[in-house]
């Protein structure tokens, strides 16, 4: 019966994600893959890729790769750096007219992790420098994100599970400004130890562009490479 309700959710999660789709404005997706990989207990590997579409399975946006190298001070603080790589696709006049761009970005990044019962709890703190043909940017962004078992009072395999999150984003250079604001909600499965699938809804808000709504899909992996003592 859980379960059931857990699949009726799901439906409900991306049936609201297209009907407020707005004309003009079509909902598209990102695809994504994590990957942690710990080589001890404080130093990590995380590395992240996205194709971001217009469309659900076409029309690229985005594909990005994003390699952090990560020091864990203690099981409560992260801090990480990131060279990242960006290829943006955006139109012109012409719809026909797809033009394509690079950017580079250089990251920092702090984390805090901490719970409150079954309710594990993540913020995520970025400072960006950002590269666009030549032009250079800076941007801080902000996360806060819960991750919550439902079938089970922890994570293990074979549990569903919900992560709900939002992001603020600042532009710092040229101006300061209101970037955007992000909003999620998503239901995933542990499909083993180190694997999970996730399905969800994002709600981009963005000030002085039409706002945007997006399908996602996650595949996150997590790997240790050492024996803990």
């Amino acid at each position: 019966m859980k379960n059931r309700r857990l699949v009726i959710v799901g439906f409900l999660l991306l049936f609201f994600a297209i009907s407020n789709a707005q004309e003009g404005d079509k909902l598209g997706s990102w695809y994504i893959y994590n990957g942690f990989f710990k080589f001890s207990p404080k130093t990590e590997l995380f590395f992240e890729t996205q194709w971001r579409t217009y469309e659900p399975i076409q029309n690229s946006q985005t594909l990005f790769f994003r390699p952090f190298f990560s020091y864990n001070f203690n099981p409560n603080f992260q801090l990480s750096i990131s060279q990242e790589y960006h290829k943006n696709w955006s139109f012109g006049l012409d719809p026909e007219d797809k033009v394509g761009t690079e950017e580079y970005r250089t990251t920092i990044q702090p984390m805090l992790f901490h719970g409150i019962g079954r309710v594990s709890l993540q913020h995520r703190f970025r400072y960006e420098w950002r590269f666009l043909d030549e032009k250079g940017k800076q941007r801080t962004r902000y996360r806060i994100q819960l991750g919550i078992p439902i079938s089970k009072p922890v994570m293990e395999k074979g549990v569903f599970f919900t992560t709900l999150g939002n992001e603020f984003m600042v532009d710092v250079q040229p101006e300061v400004q209101l970037s955007q604001m992000r909003t999620y909600a998503m239901l995933g499965y542990q499909l083993s130890k180190t694997t999970n699938l996730q399905i969800g809804y994002m709600y981009i808000s963005r000030p002085r562009a039409d706002d945007l709504h997006r399908l996602q899909f996650l595949l996150t992996q997590k790997f240790a490479f050492f024996q803990n003592d």
